[in-house]
């Protein structure tokens, strides 16, 4: 499987019952990432739902991310945007501490947290975070739980909120989810989901959010940091690095910014049903915005930009 050009764009669904394609994931304007200024992170959400931007992912594992959500959807007087969250991965105050909890009691608790939190009596997507911490040998009472809370109206629907193991893949099936939000494999510089991830979603029907659209900033404010000094870790690899350097270089013959040939690039591609991007700031907003208007990339753009990704 290799990716789709897509030529054209019906923003109001994209498989989902209402919202935009372009998602704002949540995580940097809880500080979880570092410090953040609160104030300016309702703001960035009130200027992208005054822009278009009608869907948001957040997570309690976010630091504050679901404070910031809740004290911008009770100033904001438009329409409701789809609302995602998360259930598993419990409340840290930065991205690199993971504490999970997939018991019965503790998951009920977190969506009833949450709920509180955001100021909603449900959310129109709920994730199952970190799949690949999931004990296997409670995946069925993981399930049914998860299934309760849509029976209760906690959610409309369920997902998967990071890269499955091999282990999970299999009750990865559109009885059991409605989409999966991986990180890192379907981006301008790694098409790695397309090897066993979205092959699988395809087949079951199942959505694809494609999420950190910059790889971490590689594709961002960070690319001469990594160039310089490649992480070459879980997140950033060797190869990774390789791939945005060729990625900048048409870049720069296009006269384009590497984050708005990142972005549009994924606006372009028909397997992303939904793109996440993570703006910190005004700025940062406002640019990803103007990207977004922009459309998608000419094919031939495109095309050139996945052969060149190893």
């Amino acid at each position: 499987m290799t990716p789709t050009y897509l030529k054209d764009i019906n923003e109001e669904n994209f498989n989902f019952t209402h919202g935009s394609r372009l998602v704002y994931g949540c995580s940097g304007l809880g500080g979880v990432w570092g410090e953040t200024n609160y104030d300016e992170s309702v703001d960035c959400l009130l200027y992208a739902f005054e822009n278009g931007i009608k869907s948001l992912d957040t997570s309690p594992s976010y630091n504050q991310s679901e404070t910031v959500v809740g004290k911008a959807l009770k100033e904001w007087k438009g329409e409701r945007p789809f609302i995602s969250t998360k259930v598993g991965r419990l409340k840290s105050e930065s991205a690199h501490d993971t504490v999970v909890d997939y018991s019965v009691s503790r998951m009920k608790q977190s969506v009833e947290e949450s709920l509180e939190t955001l100021g909603v009596d449900y959310v129109d997507l709920l994730f199952l975070h970190e799949p690949h911490l999931v004990p296997m040998d409670k995946i069925e009472e993981v399930l049914d739980t998860l299934k309760s809370f849509v029976a209760a109206g906690y959610a409309r629907s369920l997902g998967v909120g990071g890269n499955p193991t091999d282990a999970f893949r299999p009750y990865i099936t559109s009885n059991n989810f409605q989409a999966v939000s991986g990180f890192l494999k379907v981006d301008a510089c790694n098409l790695n989901g397309f090897k066993k991830d979205l092959p699988h979603n395809h087949a079951e029907g199942v959505a694809y959010y494609a999420a950190s659209a910059l790889h971490f900033s590689l594709l961002g404010n960070r690319y001469e940091q990594y160039v310089s000094n490649p992480p070459n870790d879980e997140w950033i690899s060797e190869q990774d690095v390789k791939n945005a350097i060729k990625v900048k270089a048409i870049a720069d013959r296009e006269g384009m910014k590497i984050s708005s040939l990142a972005q549009r690039f994924l606006f372009s591609m028909a397997e992303a049903n939904r793109v996440v991007m993570g703006a910190r700031k005004i700025e940062q907003i406002k640019s990803t915005i103007s990207d977004w208007k922009s459309g998608v990339l000419p094919e031939s753009l495109f095309n050139e930009i996945v052969s060149v990704i190893d």
